[in-house]
């Protein structure tokens, strides 16, 4: 089954008029916005509509051509070249990763012969895993990161529940480094960019110049200024990150990766880049997350699953140093959408452009269930103190009963200075959304092995009054 796209979806100036408003109402300086329909002919409508500028500091204008950061949506592309790897036989999603890496090691020692592939595509290694350690620039950096986490430290043992780990994709990135003999970015270009034709995409900053690149913005420190965003002074993630998160390139080139994945494996210049039975495998749930939320409903390999109403939605998001990215696929109906954008408010722009492109093509943009009113229900057992390896996140309540959240840095990784803290929505007496920039992320209350934790897609534990 296909879709038509409207034939004035993103080709109008009411389109235009739309973007350039919503830009402005968010603090976006600069932002691309992509769709892409394939129909069973081969025949492909893509369609692509730009706004603002690269850098406020520049004012050089974002074109089609303009090269974005993925973020953590470059974990789908490391997640593809593992399941080559698989297709080829040289590995299993049950390998043991020190059946590849004999000296990986973590601070739990006896988890880190049992950590497999699996484990780091489904973000259930149970590593504590944001831990952006800057390992140089050279091509052994990924090698030199992965030695680093000796130190690092697990929330759950190995194949528990899942928490987002950064750490994992980059462990996965040096197992690709070793089967394949070559620098991670070297085997993303050897085996994906050029099968896919692709022209305008990037990880190494050496490369940055030679393209129009968008800079992220972040909240200004003096509001007074007039000015709400600035140009960061730092462009990219930590180099030795890189199969986790630092992909850069144009939304055109992200949706005919994104193709190749909603036709099977097939890129649209004819060219294979995956089994079909890997490819539909990477969006076949692995983990449930029905008990966690009411949005996502599974992790696949790599992928997000979220329901839509009418179809399913095969996601990932991404956000590095004040830009922020979103894609979303629709295999059941060959389309795809993607938006990116220069400043953290590229949140809430992305949820109204994305909850207006899935109108137009009869798809609903999910929101968390309510369970009651509000009234109905006890934050008692939810207030303390949650932490994980990054991020401190306290929960309190005023005396008219409302929920606060304040979430702070314990290390700063995006230069973004801590928010004021945030009204929380109860949703049931264990489940709550604060959702100050759009993302909707419901926060669940858990007791795994007697310990409690705030899960939020990362594992939060409470600690000690």
């Amino acid at each position: 089954m296909s879709v038509t796209i409207p034939s004035d979806l993103l080709t109008t100036p009411e389109w235009q008029e739309r973007l350039d408003s919503l830009a402005k109402k968010h603090s976006v300086p600069g932002v691309q916005v992509g769709l892409i329909a394939l129909d069973s002919a081969g025949d492909v409508d893509l369609r692509v509509l730009t706004t603002g500028v690269t850098s406020l500091a520049t004012g050089v204008e974002v074109t089609p051509e303009t090269i974005f950061q993925y973020g953590s949506i470059t974990k789908i592309w490391t997640t593809t070249l593992i399941m080559q790897l698989v297709d080829e036989g040289k590995l299993t999603l049950d390998t043991l990763v020190v059946d590849v890496l004999p000296d990986f090691n973590i601070a739990n020692s006896e988890y880190s012969g049992l950590i497999t592939v699996r484990h780091l595509l489904t973000h259930t290694s149970g590593i504590d895993g944001d831990l952006f350690t800057d390992t140089g620039y050279g091509d052994d950096c990924v090698e030199k990161y992965v030695a680093s986490l000796s130190t690092a430290t697990s929330i759950t043992e190995p194949g528990g529940q899942l928490s987002y780990c950064n750490s994992g994709f980059t462990v996965a990135g040096r197992i690709i480094e070793v089967l394949r003999g070559q620098a991670w970015d070297d085997v993303l270009v050897d085996y994906l960019y050029e099968p896919l034709g692709l022209s305008h995409v990037i990880t190494r900053t050496k490369d940055a110049p030679l393209f129009r690149a968008a800079v992220g913005h972040l909240a200004s420190a003096d509001p007074a200024s007039g000015e709400e965003v600035v140009p960061t002074k730092e462009w990219v993630l930590v180099r030795s990150m890189g199969p986790a998160g630092v992909i850069t390139g144009t939304v055109e080139d992200l949706l005919m990766f994104a193709s190749a994945h909603m036709r099977d494996g097939l890129g649209l210049n004819g060219k294979r880049i995956l089994s079909e039975e890997s490819a539909r495998l990477m969006r076949t749930p692995q983990f449930d997350l029905s008990t966690v939320s009411t949005v996502d409903k599974a992790w696949g390999l790599g992928w997000v699953l979220s329901d839509w109403g009418t179809a399913m939605a095969v996601r990932h998001g991404g956000a590095t140093i004040g830009q922020i990215a979103s894609l979303h696929t629709f295999p059941e109906v060959n389309v795809a959408m993607s938006v990116l954008t220069n400043s953290r408010g590229g949140y809430l722009l992305a949820k109204e452009l994305e909850t207006a492109i899935g109108a137009e093509l009869g798809l609903t943009y999910p929101k968390p269930f309510d369970e009651g009113t509000g009234e109905d229900f006890d934050s008692s057992g939810l207030l303390g103190t949650y932490e994980s390896t990054t991020t401190r996140i306290e929960l309190t309540r005023r005396e008219d009963g409302q929920l606060l959240l304040a979430a702070s840095s314990k290390v700063d990784i995006s230069g973004e200075p801590d928010q004021a803290p945030l009204q929380a929505h109860l949703l049931s007496n264990s489940r709550f959304v604060a959702d100050p920039e759009g993302s909707a992320t419901e926060f669940q209350h858990l007791v795994i092995d007697g310990v409690e934790f705030l899960y939020g897609g990362r594992l939060y534990s409470k600690v000690a009054a």
